[in-house]
């Protein structure tokens, strides 16, 4: 059964239920949005890039630490932003923008019952999966899209958190004492879900709509919406992360028959036995590169 099955998964969110007074929605900064335009622009050059990002020190040092990272062969270290755009791609670019943005927005949430960095571990593994996996699926035509819609999937999540950190302990505990999904158990302590309020907040920023059906969906087995192939991948993405990467064919089919409609996302046992292994080893390089790594102890 879905874990959804349950639940009016169409039951809109108002956004202005989550802002309480003096409080504001976060917004994205206008330099992810000039950024952002940017790097879709094919008459952009990368030197036009590089200078609107130096305008930001942060998120400078984070694309220079990645390439330098990436490039650890290469006979000189990278010096230059527009170089450094030049061999990361930019949609690389995009999403160390993206990840440093949800750092800064998020970043400082104090609850000593959700931990920021596990938060970001699993958004991370499950981006860096969504993107193995989304590479090797023909019906994925960017396979850079899908790290994005992995890193956003659950960031309803820290909304939540946010505006609501004891309801969301509860919801926690609802989940284990009653047995029941964590949707359900958001529902009835919150009357909505992180995915509803990730739908919402991302309509709030203007986010392509394959980057909201994924987050809305992520948590559905069936979803037949014209992002179907999309939603099918970051479902059996974000369900993989839950998991220590399986060490052989037997392990890899026992995790498989633990996740509904699987096969639906049409990859292979050995691609996602890959995929999770990749990702494992990758997870907390590209963490680092996003600044993300410390936030427990800053």
């Amino acid at each position: 059964m879905s874990q959804n099955a349950e639940l009016n998964v169409d039951q809109p969110v108002m956004l202005d239920d989550l802002v309480d007074s003096g409080q504001e929605l976060p917004s994205l900064p206008e330099i992810l949005l000039r950024v952002s335009e940017q790097l879709g622009d094919e008459n952009c050059s990368v030197e036009q890039i590089g200078v609107t990002i130096q305008h930001d020190p942060a998120i400078t040092s984070r694309i220079m630490k990645a390439v330098n990272n990436s490039c650890e062969g290469l006979a000189k270290q990278i010096s230059s932003v527009a170089e450094a755009v030049s061999l990361l791609g930019r949609e690389r670019c995009r999403n160390i923008l993206i990840g440093s943005v949800l750092r800064e927005a998020f970043g400082d949430q104090e609850n000593p019952a959700f931990s920021m960095q596990v938060f970001w571990q699993h958004s991370i593994k499950t981006a860096l999966i969504a993107r193995q996996l989304g590479a090797q699926i023909e019906t994925i035509s960017d396979p850079e899209t899908m790290f994005t819609a992995g890193l956003l999937h659950d960031i309803g999540k820290l909304l939540l958190i946010d505006r609501f950190p004891q309801a969301m302990l509860d919801a926690e505990e609802t989940m284990i004492r009653r047995r029941i999904d964590e949707l359900s158990a958001e529902l009835s302590q919150l009357g909505m879900t992180h995915t509803a309020v990730g739908e919402a907040l991302m309509q709030h920023w203007g986010l392509p709509n394959i980057l909201i059906d994924c987050a809305r969906y992520h948590h559905e087995a069936v979803h037949d919406g014209p992002n179907r192939h999309a939603t099918h991948l970051i479902y059996l993405a974000n369900r993989l992360s839950e998991y220590v990467p399986p060490l052989d064919e037997s392990e890899t089919i026992t995790i498989l028959d633990d996740i509904e409609n699987w096969n639906m996302a049409a990859v292979s046992i050995d691609q996602v036995a890959s995929a999770c292994q990749d990702a494992d080893d990758q997870v907390f390089e590209v963490m680092e590169s996003f600044g993300m790594v410390m936030l427990e102890g800053e």
